[in-house]
């Protein structure tokens, strides 16, 4: 298992730099992760942590993933919906509080 704060040695989902900065926009710290079933996200918000599964909309899970206990994101908005923080229809999101 590896932890990065930057970037990570495995190939990421194509939509996973967008969710970064998305999820970075609120105040978030994030580490990518790196392991057979791990999340590719942990997430730091208000305090809380939250594991994220990151996939493109097209993304197929790998096996394992389908019992995942932690929430699969496939777009900035859901991934921003899972930390808690407030979500604007159509623009980037707004700390929320929790």
């Amino acid at each position: 298992m590896t932890f990065r704060r930057g970037g990570a040695g495995k190939r990421r989902d194509g939509n996973e730099k967008a969710v970064i900065e998305a999820l970075e926009a609120v105040g978030a710290t994030i580490w990518q992760i790196n392991g057979r079933r791990l999340p590719d996200l942990l997430v730091l918000y208000k305090g809380t942590w939250t594991p994220l599964a990151v996939k493109t909309e097209k993304g197929d899970l790998q096996p394992g993933e389908e019992h995942a206990r932690w929430p699969l994101v496939r777009s900035e908005e859901q991934a921003l919906s899972a930390i808690g923080a407030k979500v604007n229809s159509g623009a980037r999101a707004q700390a929320g509080s929790r």
